[in-house]
């Protein structure tokens, strides 16, 4: 199949998965005569498996580690646990950060009230001191 017809299936954008490929995530099955890439129904399942991968905010060389080791089934699964690990530690840090960020845009909400005009805003205020 072409990599229209790819995308349509797999509902990711035509660059996607020409990225894909140049990062060697997948790998088209070669070329048409008039050059077009073309792809086997395998590739269907490799991005199902990156975008669900990518779902799970992992990143594209944590990807490709983990392609490697699924080419490898008889190696042991522990790579494959430490980087879910490290995966897991980085949301605790995120998760942190967006609570954060959260306790100071409530703080500018409650900075200011809906009855004033703009030039006496005080989020506007807040937002301007250094």
């Amino acid at each position: 199949m072409k990599i229209g017809q790819l995308s349509k299936k797999t509902d990711l954008s035509v660059q996607t998965i020409r990225y894909y490929e140049t990062q060697n995530l997948i790998k088209s099955a070669g070329r048409t005569e008039g050059n077009f890439r073309v792809y086997d129904s395998k590739v269907i399942d490799q991005l199902e498996f990156i975008k669900h991968c990518r779902h799970l905010d992992l990143s594209l060389s944590d990807i490709k580690r983990i392609n490697v080791l699924r080419d490898n089934p008889n190696a042991a699964c522990e790579e494959v646990n430490e980087l879910i690990n490290d995966q897991v530690k980085m949301v605790k840090i995120k998760m942190k950060e967006l609570r954060h960020l959260k306790t100071q845009l409530e703080a500018l909400t409650d900075s200011c009230s809906n009855n004033q005009k703009v030039g006496d805003c005080g989020i506007i205020k807040s937002l301007q001191k250094k």
